[in-house]
């Protein structure tokens, strides 16, 4: 794929992951089209890429709005006459809580945006990504899309639910221009846990704070390298993070044990939280 003549869609790309993955793309010519649902977020990403010299549009919605994410596309048409990469990357997470505290706004809050949002972009951008002599589909899951854990239920259906779609996307895809990519990040020092709904201010300032220290070991710079490696190559799954790839492992090989195991550990961290 020649990158210079190509055109790339970024959804939650006023930090982390999508604001990385854009500056890489933008400097490598990759013009873009960028979306967030924090409009100042999505601002600053705008002008780091113009400050290189890239080409950028962005608007600022919800992705889990399936009429905002048709009028973007149209939008994204309009500007570039083309579409050759989406990365469906905007997520969003809850604290952790036993699945009878999520009430049910939030339930339906994390699957409208993790699995809408996905499916969303996927479905607004396909006609223009089939129109491509190549083209690239990424979604973002997460190591909890490849095994259970306690106390994040409604993320771990979210995530899942990534997974089978895109899978079966794929495989309707197979011998078509469409390469169709699964990213499963995990470890990754994003914004997603201080953006997410907690139980109580208490409890989002001490997970952020074990999330800082004891669990976040990957820079999003690093994912995102991963993610635009996987473009360029062709390549269907990128597993990130040494969580992701255990799980990985688990779900094939120790399920019983590993989720057994998980389920003790995750436990405990609520206990001394």
């Amino acid at each position: 794929m020649d990158l210079t003549q190509s055109v790339a869609v970024i959804t939650g790309a006023g930090s982390g992951i999508g604001r990385k993955l854009a500056l890489q793309l933008g400097r490598k010519g990759v013009r873009l089209a960028l979306n967030d649902s924090n409009e100042n977020s999505l601002a600053e990403t705008q002008t780091a890429v113009e400050e290189f010299g890239g080409k950028v549009t962005g608007q600022a919605f919800d992705v889990s709005d399936r009429g905002k994410m048709t009028d973007f596309a149209t939008h994204v048409r309009d500007h570039y006459g083309q579409t050759d990469i989406v990365v469906n990357n905007a997520g969003v997470a809850l604290g952790i809580m036993k699945i009878e505290e999520v009430s049910q706004e939030d339930f339906e809050w994390i699957i409208n945006v993790n699995m809408w949002g996905v499916i969303n972009g996927t479905l607004a951008f396909l006609p223009m990504l089939r129109e491509r002599p190549e083209a690239n589909l990424v979604n973002v899951s997460s190591s909890f899309g490849l095994l259970g854990v306690p106390l994040q239920a409604p993320y771990c259906a979210s995530k899942f639910a990534v997974r089978g779609f895109t899978e079966s996307v794929r495989l309707e895809l197979t011998h078509t221009n469409i390469c169709v990519t699964l990213a499963y990040p995990s470890q990754v020092k994003t914004n997603i846990l201080r953006n997410a709904r907690h139980r109580n201010a208490e409890d989002r300032t001490n997970l952020v704070r074990m999330f800082d220290e004891q669990v976040a070991r990957i820079s999003p710079e690093d994912m995102a390298a991963a993610i635009f490696d996987a473009i360029v190559n062709r390549r269907e799954q990128v597993i990130f993070g040494l969580d992701a790839k255990l799980y990985s492992w688990a779900s094939r090989f120790a399920p019983g044990f590993f989720i057994r195991a998980a389920a003790r550990k995750g436990l405990r961290a609520v206990e001394n939280l």
